[in-house]
């Protein structure tokens, strides 16, 4: 798997990769409001690739609905999420390439600190097709059981008078990731005191890292980016893997794949913690 990480002209990242585009796209973004991406997509459909979008039920998508109404007519299939908050922002090309990140599609995304990770598949293998098919699942979940099919004007101009203002909901989400991620620090930190116990040479630094990195998750997302960029392990869960009997338990890749944990991480992240574990039997 090719991975490349992008902190800047994102926009123009995703319009190239859209632009690669030959038997389909699948994409699902809380926010969709970024006119020349709606009308990339839009040109796509009617080149005959059929494009399917899940999108949140948002005010910010409907103030201006002109470009989702020519996607809808070009045969585009749009689905508006309204059983649970669609938080995600994904996209799968044919089955060959994943955008996804933080940013959201739409203007106000252009002027924050965002990022996009760029997935584009090797091969065939199990390892890759998993990914692959984790995110198509995921898509299928959202569009087939928490979405409304909006296959009309009208259908569209009723989300625009109903649509919800999602600044309460994305605030109680806010109260409890941030809790989540107090939990998960507290978690690396009772992992670390038990490899001092048992005297295992791990870096003494390694909390102070942590707090200057931002945080537990951060700090654990940015060695898994270099261990899956690399191919090679962090010198930290290299020793822990070399005790006999192994205390793969105790590393942050371990911390993880625990379902308590997994919603902080993406799909990517979570599927390659897991596949290490799996060498383990853990």
């Amino acid at each position: 798997m090719q991975i490349a990480v992008h902190f800047s002209r994102i926009r123009f990242h995703i319009l190239d990769q859209l632009r690669s585009a030959e038997k389909e796209i699948i994409l699902a973004v809380a926010w969709l409001t970024d006119e020349d991406i709606i009308r990339e997509l839009t040109h796509l459909q009617h080149k005959g690739i059929p494009i399917r979008i899940a999108i949140s039920n948002s005010k910010e998508n409907f103030s201006n609905t002109s470009h989702l109404k020519d996607f809808i007519a070009a045969k585009g299939q749009l689905f508006v999420v309204t059983r649970t908050f669609l938080h995600h922002k994904f996209c799968v090309i044919d089955q060959r390439i994943i955008i996804n990140g933080s940013y959201n599609w739409s203007y106000a995304a252009r002027t924050n600190e965002e990022n996009i990770l760029i997935l584009t598949r090797d091969n065939d293998s199990r390892e890759e097709n998993l990914v692959f098919e984790g995110f198509r699942a995921k898509h299928i979940f959202f569009c087939d059981k928490c979405a409304i099919a909006v296959q009309d004007a009208a259908t569209l101009e009723g989300f625009r008078l109903s649509a919800v203002d999602t600044s309460l909901q994305l605030s109680t989400l806010d109260e409890q990731e941030i809790a989540l991620r107090r939990d998960f620090q507290e978690a690396i930190k009772r992992s670390f005191a038990i490899t001092q116990s048992l005297k295992l040479s791990i870096s003494p630094n390694l909390l102070e890292r942590m707090e200057k990195d931002g945080g537990g998750v951060e700090f654990v997302k940015r060695i898994l980016h270099d261990e899956m960029t690399s191919g090679d392990m962090k010198s930290g869960f290299k020793k822990l893997a070399e005790q006999i009997p192994h205390k793969v338990e105790l590393s942050l890749e371990y911390l993880v794949t625990r379902p308590t944990y997994t919603p902080l991480f993406s799909t990517e992240e979570v599927a390659f913690c897991k596949q290490l574990m799996a060498q383990y039997r853990l």
